[in-house]
């Protein structure tokens, strides 16, 4: 898998190299891993990002960005061909274009489940349900689960997120930047926590940790603290 994915910095941003020969899933999945080792290259959220190689339909084009904007807070995202047509006009292209055919679909099947399309530009989500492994919420406001986050599942939020249950998968609050967010639980032990661009990656033994627990960014650090319940 090694060299699949090819890094150049740039002076505004960054440029990526798919693989041309690899298929989308796994150059998904190792593109994934690279930019979680790297994620200290993103907290300037005007980053540019250009995606070159590969060949990708729409539905794939607009999952990336998804990602970029939802996990690192990069929201200009765009990909080699529409760069060269930017360079060619002169032109400064502000927003992604729209699919040619919006009623087309992917034929692989991805290991994460997004669940949430039709909330992702909802103020909240209110779900009553638990999010098993390899589901994916993902909400530009707050997210509210009664229910579990099972272990593989995943909920992303630009606002805060409560989970009326166990919360043992990833949480991701502040996703877009925000500070003023939290991480509230009713039994805290996830496999990894974020706020904003801090990330928190919890030991075993809180799997023993009971009662409703908080976190909160207090100068600029991720504070758990106890909820008292009267």
């Amino acid at each position: 898998m090694q060299g699949i994915i090819t890094f150049k910095g740039k002076e505004k941003g960054l440029e990526i190299y798919l693989d041309e020969r690899s298929t989308y899933p796994v150059l998904r999945e190792e593109l994934m891993e690279k930019l979680k080792k790297n994620q200290d290259f993103f907290r300037d959220s005007e980053t540019r990002v250009i995606i070159r190689g590969k060949k990708l339909s729409e539905a794939q084009r607009k999952e990336l960005r998804r990602v970029f904007a939802m996990d690192f807070g990069i929201r200009d995202v765009i990909y080699g061909d529409e760069a060269d047509l930017m360079r060619e006009a002169e032109l400064k292209i502000e927003k992604p274009p729209e699919a040619a055919h919006p009623a087309a679909r992917d034929e692989y099947t991805d290991e994460v489940e997004l669940v949430s399309n039709a909330y992702f530009d909802a103020q909240s989500i209110f779900l009553n349900n638990t999010v098993r492994s390899g589901q994916r919420i993902e909400c530009e406001g707050d997210i509210v689960v009664i229910g579990d986050v099972n272990p593989g599942g995943e909920v992303i939020a630009g606002g805060s997120i409560a989970v009326f249950g166990r919360l043992r998968g990833l949480a991701h609050a502040g996703c877009a930047g925000r500070k003023d967010v939290c991480v509230a639980a009713v039994n805290m032990c996830p496999k990894q926590l974020r706020l904003s661009g801090r990330v928190v990656t919890f030991p075993g033994e809180r799997e023993e940790v009971h009662g409703p627990e908080v976190a909160e960014l207090r100068d600029g650090k991720v504070v758990i603290r106890p909820v008292s319940v009267k």
